[in-house]
């Protein structure tokens, strides 16, 4: 039988480690970042539309540190118009491999994505395909790519997803959304079959409802809403800080044996 040793505390470090993270501007991909710098790690590399200004997250994310991280940026827009599937490796993993003070991606975070609300009947097809390359294929290939990256350069690193409750639960007007991230619950245990074996752990989060702009829809709506809150044992909508704690622990060692799961935070929407 074994037995394992060390400080538990030790098991969530993130010192020296590099992280990459899509969707870190606002709402839930912004927490996450904030996460990883209040829990001390040493570098992000965060993706942004050229249209945004990078230095309200870079101050942010800095300040959540207590001015000890280093944080950069790449400005990149993913959608299919601007970014072809490519380009990713250029645009993206080799500006950061570079930009890395060490030149490896320890964690990388899948977290960019968009929705569009329509009867299927009538969803444009042009909106469909532009929801499964954000959600998923750009996602997958910065995956791919970055898995390449840490196999040969043997880093035993993390790739997190963002999907959500909607991937088993579905929703109404939602089709491509949660599809996407049925997608994504099942890619990462595809990948896990694959990485597994270097020490790569490849999993997701699965939030539930959570207050962002993307779910103003819901927050706007009190029937939807209350619905929503009524079906949920703990009584309310997610809040971005919810996901603080689950970020930590798939970045961490703390998750060294969770291979291929995705960790859903829903405050018991799914048990009910």
């Amino acid at each position: 039988m074994s037995v394992l040793t060390g400080n538990a505390a030790d098991l969530f470090s993130l010192d020296g480690k590099v992280a990459l993270i899509t969707g870190a501007t606002n709402g839930i991909g912004q927490i996450m970042a904030v996460a990883l710098s209040e829990a001390n790690i040493y570098q992000i590399i965060f993706v942004h539309r050229p249209a945004t200004d990078p230095t309200k997250t870079i101050d942010l994310l800095v300040n959540a540190s207590k001015n000890k991280i280093i944080v950069s940026s790449i400005d990149c827009d993913l959608s299919s118009e601007n970014l072809k599937i490519e380009q990713i490796d250029e645009k993206i993993v080799q500006k950061a491999i570079n930009l890395s003070y060490k030149k490896k991606i320890d964690i990388l975070i899948n977290n960019a994505g968009i929705t569009v609300l329509h009867p299927f009947i009538q969803f444009p097809d042009d909106e469909i395909d532009e929801i499964f390359y954000i959600n998923w294929r750009v996602p997958a290939k910065l995956a791919q790519l970055v898995g390449q990256h840490m196999i040969e350069n043997k880093v035993r690193g993390k790739i997190i997803f963002t999907s959500s409750v909607l991937s088993v639960s579905g929703a109404l007007n939602l089709l491509p959304y949660v599809s996407t991230k049925g997608a994504i619950t099942q890619t990462v245990k595809a990948l896990s079959n694959e990485w597994s074996k270097y020490g790569i752990n490849v999993n997701a989060l699965g939030p539930g409802i959570v207050e962002t702009k993307m779910s103003d829809y819901v927050q706007k709506d009190e029937r939807i809403k209350g619905i929503l809150i009524a079906k949920t044992p703990y009584g309310r909508l997610g809040l971005c800080d919810d996901l603080k704690g689950p970020t930590i622990f798939l970045s961490s060692k703390a998750s060294d044996f969770m291979c291929g799961s995705t960790l859903f935070i829903d405050g018991g929407y799914l048990g009910v």
